[in-house]
C-alpha cells in the first residue's frame, strides 16, 4: 500500500499551536458524471487523485431475516492533492461545456480505491469486471482552519 507521510508544522510561531496535514494513505479513481443531451446518458470523466486519506467502515446489523453488512468509505482529499485536472464547484461543473480539465464533487459520483486505468460508460462496467466501488453520498468542502480538505462520505 501507498504510504504518504504526515507533515506538522508550527502556525503562528507558538509553539503549542500545531497544525498537522491531513494523513494520506491512497490514491483513488474518480468518476464524474455529467449529463449529455444528445445521447440522454450520463458521460462519465475519469480522474486520478493521489495522496488522499482514504477509511472504510464494515457495518453488520441484525435484522428480522438475519444479519446485514455493508460497506462504507470516508475520504479526505487535502486541497494541495496532487492531481492533473483543476478542482471546481458542482454547479460550475455542470455549466462548463469541456469539462476535460476538472473534476468536481457531487452525488452520485463513483470512486475506487487505488488507480483505476478502465474508461467506463457507466458504474456497471466496473461491477462486471469485479472492481470494488463506491458511489458518493455525501460530501462537504472544509478547505478552511488547519487541515483544508473535501471529505467524500461513500458506500
Amino acid at each position: 500500500m501507498l504510504q504518504h507521510p504526515c507533515i506538522l508544522f508550527r502556525r503562528g510561531g507558538f509553539p503549542e499551536r500545531w497544525d498537522a496535514a491531513v494523513i494520506t494513505n491512497a490514491d483513488i479513481t474518480l468518476y464524474n458524471h455529467k449529463y449529455n443531451k444528445n445521447t440522454r446518458l450520463d458521460d462519465w470523466q475519469r480522474t486520478v487523485i493521489r495522496g488522499v486519506h482514504f477509511y472504510e467502515d464494515n457495518k453488520v446489523s441484525a435484522g428480522d431475516k438475519g444479519l446485514y453488512s455493508a460497506k462504507f468509505c470516508k475520504i479526505r482529499i487535502p486541497e494541495d492533492v496532487e492531481c492533473d485536472r483543476e478542482y471546481i464547484p458542482e454547479d460550475e461543473y455542470f455549466a462548463a461545456v469541456d469539462v476535460s480539465q476538472y473534476w468536481t464533487l457531487q452525488e452520485g459520483d463513483i470512486v475506487v480505491r487505488g488507480v483505476c486505468n478502465i474508461e467506463i460508460e457507466k458504474p456497471a462496467d466496473l461491477k462486471s469486471l469485479h472492481v470494488k466501488y463506491y458511489k458518493i453520498n455525501s460530501w462537504a468542502d472544509n478547505r478552511f482552519g488547519g487541515q483544508p480538505h473535501w471529505r467524500i462520505g461513500g458506500e
